[in-house]
Order: structure tokens, then sequence, then C-alpha cells
């Protein structure tokens, strides 16, 4: 697991499985914790520091937990962090958690999640990163999505871009 802290309260995490990079992002908004698209580290001392994060985290906030998807067809261990953390799902249509605002982008059941306040934003796989460029995927808007002058985009496939 590769752990990247952005700013306080904006973290990136990522896993790698077969082959791809599976990007997560942590938010705090006030006392909620957001975790986007969020994967579990396979390695058992991984897996125990990411527990052990989250625990510590929840805590100290003591605000609500929600896990967002950006794609309701790719739940990733969304479930599992789910009851790790007595968290709330969020899945595109549904009313928005606090601090963010969704964006749909191309078919329906999918969107980007933007942080007005950690000027980030998380496009799911509705834009990657490819040779220090950001990429849209087909049918996507990606100069949209840039327009909101992010100052981190967090993919959920690949490398982040700052």
């Amino acid at each position: 697991m590769e752990v990247t802290r952005i700013h306080d309260g904006l973290w990136r995490w990522s896993v790698t499985r077969d082959g791809l990079e599976l990007a997560s992002a942590y938010l705090e908004h006030g006392d909620a914790m957001l975790l986007v698209d969020p994967v579990i580290p396979a390695a058992v001392d991984d897996r125990a520091r990411f527990e052990r994060a989250l625990a510590r985290d929840r805590a100290r906030l003591g605000g609500a937990v929600w896990v967002l998807l950006t794609r309701a067809d790719e739940p990733r261990d969304a479930d599992e962090v789910r009851l790790m953390t007595g968290g709330r799902q969020w899945t595109p249509g549904d009313p928005e958690p606090p601090g963010v605002t969704t964006i749909p982008v191309g078919e329906p059941g999918v969107a980007a999640i933007w942080s007005p306040g950690h000027r980030a934003l998380m496009p799911g796989r509705a834009m990657t990163a490819s040779s220090g460029a950001l990429l849209p995927a087909p049918g996507v808007d990606g100069d949209a999505l840039l327009a909101l002058e992010p100052e981190v985009v967090i993919p959920s496939v690949g490398p982040m871009m700052g």
C-alpha cells in the first residue's frame, strides 16, 4: 500500500491488483470522514495499519463516515470498509454527503466527486493520468471537470495529478 498525504484532511492511498494501481481518497469535512472508492490492502501489516488509521481518525473526528463510490457497479471494498467503520454508503444518484459536490459523468450510475474545500477532484474512471496528462474516458467532458480548477486530481486508477 502506498499512502500520500496531500494536505491536512486529504490523503490518497493505492494498492496494486492484477497489475493495476487502484487509488482511493480520504477526505475530512468538518467532523465527517469521506472515503472515495476504497480499496483494502492485501498485506496483513498494511491492512492492520489501515484499520488502525481509520479507527483513530473516526474517534478523533467523531462524526459520520461516508463510503463514496464513483461507479455504482464497481464497489471495490466498499462493503467491507463500511462494516469496518460503521459508515454510510453513497452511490451516484443519492443525496450528496457533506462537503462535496457530485457530478454525473458518462453513463447513469457514474459520477465524479468534487471537494471545493480541498480543491480536489476524484473523477473515478472518468479521467485517467497518462504520460503526465489527464485523459477523459470516452463520452466524458473532461474540460467541464477541469473547469473546476482542481489543485489535485485523484483518479481511481493510476497516478495522481496535481
